[in-house]
């Protein structure tokens, strides 16, 4: 504690050297939790998403392989219909098959108040569960509400605690805007768990889910047109997706066109294209924040460097009293570590506040306000910031409080 008061009171006498010295390591620190987060969020989805959603599924579309300006890409086309999902489902391999049609921006009214989503989607009945989809309350719609074109929504839980607040949204109503101008009310049928933002390298989650077609114009079905879709994904019996995965490129074999041709993309390989990524973005971010914290770092020891030749009287006056190089080695050791526990908490204190909203940035989150469900400031990120600051400060303390132990204290005095 009386080392503590004599830093504390060392502090007083230069406070701007020793402000400006907590708020660099603060920055370190700060940078280094926002990217150690990032990190743990995204490994921890990745983690949840394969244990929700397993090894099982895949995405069949009919496209082709083609080189573009800086690689090969695949080019897909929409020619895969409703009709499809009974052929698919005719394999033994498959348990599910569904189609997915994101959309984007999507305006809505609840009790004539306007809200903007910008992730939401139709699909078919057998996504819930083809995608384990978790339901808090109320029920998924049925082949039944397709068929009829029953206008029914389902909702994720962040949006219903934001609209409905402790209150069940199961038989409320929300308007959607048509082609006309005019509006459209759906019933909430169901709130479900959400999605990871993270899920989007395999298909853009939704905070809004319609039965297929039923947001479309009427015109847009009639005659004998059938609409075609980009691509439909299934779910294959346990550990048998590739099986699965050949068995639709036989079954929808006169979908392809041309050149293209039916291809099926296993979540299993895109998870592994997408954790390569991670892994990568991951070295390239820790490189620059162990960049950033060995920048305070330094700032400390040339800060404590500057404090001990100022103080060259004192510490010879103290050496002169009895002092050994023990005591003065610790002195100077407690001072940075002191500076690293204030600039450490500092940028805790900060990445506490700023980390999510920080994240939801990177990972593009949509208009609506919290629609995400990545968290801040993960604990092992704010730990290992910590004691990676704190031991900085010793590492980088070290020479400083040599340098004022060496001092012979006549030479000190002398200096001084």
């Amino acid at each position: 504690m009386e080392t503590l008061k004599f830093t504390l009171r060392i502090m007083k006498k230069r406070p701007l050297r020793s402000l400006l010295t907590i708020l660099q390591m603060g920055l370190g620190v700060w940078i280094v939790a926002i990217i150690l987060s990032l990190n743990f969020q995204a490994s921890g989805s990745l983690d949840s998403i394969n244990q929700v959603l397993g090894d099982s599924l895949a995405k069949i579309s009919v496209s082709k392989e083609e080189q573009f300006e800086g690689g090969v890409g695949i080019s897909t086309t929409s020619n895969l219909r409703l009709s499809d999902l009974e052929r698919l489902l005719e394999s033994e391999y498959i348990d599910a098959a569904f189609i997915y049609q994101e959309q984007w921006q999507l305006n809505i009214m609840v009790d004539g108040v306007a809200y903007s989503v910008s992730q939401s989607a139709e699909t078919t009945s057998d996504y819930a569960q083809g995608m384990n989809l978790e339901l808090v309350e109320g029920q998924f719609f049925t082949a039944t509400d397709q068929r009829q074109e029953n206008r029914v929504v389902l909702i994720s839980e962040v949006i219903a605690s934001q609209l409905f607040p402790n209150q069940s949204p199961v038989g409320r109503m929300i308007e959607l805007g048509d082609y006309t101008g005019g509006k459209t009310e759906f019933e909430i049928i169901g709130v479900y768990k959400p999605q990871s933002p993270l899920l989007e390298f395999f298909m853009s989650p939704a905070h809004l889910i319609f039965p297929l077609g039923i947001t479309q114009p009427s015109w847009f079905f009639e005659g004998d047109y059938e609409p075609t879709y980009m691509s439909i994904v299934i779910r294959a019996k346990p550990g048998q997706v590739y099986e699965a995965v050949a068995d639709a490129q036989v079954l929808l074999a006169d979908r392809s066109l041309d050149e293209m041709t039916i291809r099926g993309e296993s979540f299993q390989d895109s998870n592994r294209f997408f954790s390569d990524q991670i892994c990568t973005i991951t070295l390239f971010l820790g490189a620059f924040a162990f960049i950033a914290i060995l920048i305070s770092a330094i700032g400390i020891l040339s800060i404590m460097l500057v404090s001990v030749v100022e103080r060259t009287r004192e510490v010879g006056l103290r050496q002169a009293l009895g002092a050994s190089k023990g005591i003065i080695i610790r002195q100077v050791l407690n001072e940075s570590f002191v500076f690293s526990a204030f600039g450490a908490v500092l940028g805790l204190v900060v990445a506490y506040f700023t980390t999510e909203r920080l994240m939801n940035l990177l990972l593009l989150e949509m208009t609506y306000p919290r629609l995400s469900n990545i968290g801040g400031l993960h604990p092992h990120a704010a730990w290992m910031s910590l004691v990676l600051a704190l031991m900085m400060g010793l590492i980088f303390g070290f020479y400083p409080a040599l340098q004022a132990a060496k001092m012979p204290p006549v030479e000190a005095l002398k200096r001084s």
